[in-house]
């Protein structure tokens, strides 16, 4: 009787999963969706969207409020130690939970930037990778209470234990140190005034380059002059560089390397697990 209902827990809670892992990835595609929208997104609609984000993680750890999930969500362990899939269960529910409420985060910076164009946009751009990259460097935190509290695990053996602790902390910190590095370099990123890539073009360079941009093929906005001395709206060039490094034009390596952008509002959809 006792096998059988634990076997039932265990579906559920794979059941539960399963499901907050589909929503999640719904999610991010509606987010991005609405990112791509620019100037065309409706804040009630956007509205909406982050309260059915936010009641979603509502009603999850309500539902769940005995699991001793709250714990870990604040870097604390567990009050019990937790068997194996149960502790798999505990890290998998938070950081899915922790990526749909920062994605709700990211509803709200839309709305701020509902009619981005030109510097507007490459600042959401950038606020959004730097949200995400704190929130990379979160979910690498929040596993750890939870195997720290499992590793300890004294019926294993003491030295067992204070090993395998000793090991999933130096591997901890060498992933924590490289979350933190790219928290900063985004952060510098957000901090910079100039374009990265090119600067702002004078209005003597954009008449002798002719006012119509290469890529949308409309009067500039906010135009661009990239380092290769050709010329493109703000929004248009920008894009490109979500996914490009060189001139739409003449090919020419313009972008340097840097962290990868999360300006498409793209949350990152890897299982942060150890």
């Amino acid at each position: 009787m006792i096998n059988s209902c634990s076997g039932l827990l265990e579906f559920s809670g794979f059941s539960v999963t399963v499901w907050i892992t589909g929503v999640m990835y719904k999610s991010n595609d509606i987010l991005r969706k609405q990112t791509a929208l620019k100037g065309e997104r409706k804040v009630p609609v956007l509205v909406g969207i982050s309260l059915v984000f936010v009641i979603h993680v509502v009603f999850i750890y309500w539902w769940y409020r005995n699991e001793d999930l709250l714990y870990p969500l604040i870097l604390f362990p567990p009050k019990t130690i937790p068997p194996f899939w149960h502790a798999i269960f505990i890290i998998m529910v938070n950081d899915i939970m922790v990526r749909q409420a920062a994605m709700a985060l990211k509803c709200v910076i839309l709305m701020y930037y509902k009619n981005s164009r030109g510097r507007d946009n490459h600042k959401q751009g950038q606020l959004l990778t730097l949200v995400e990259y704190l929130l990379l460097l979160y979910r690498a935190l929040l596993p750890t209470p939870v195997w720290y509290q499992f590793f300890l695990n004294k019926e294993y053996g003491s030295f067992f234990s204070s090993l395998t602790t000793g090991l999933y902390l130096t591997f901890k910190l060498t992933q924590v140190v490289e979350k933190v590095r790219y928290f900063f370099m985004a952060l510098r990123a957000l901090s910079r005034k100039e374009v990265h890539y090119g600067s702002y073009a004078t209005n003597e360079q954009v008449n002798a380059a002719g006012d119509l941009c290469a890529i949308c093929q409309e009067k500039m906005h906010a135009p661009i002059l990239l380092r290769c001395k050709h010329i493109f709206c703000e929004d248009c060039v920008s894009e490109w560089f979500e996914r490009e490094r060189t001139c739409p034009l003449c090919r020419a390596l313009v972008k340097p390397a840097s962290i990868k952008s999360y300006g498409d509002g793209s949350t990152s959809i890897f299982f942060q697990l150890f």
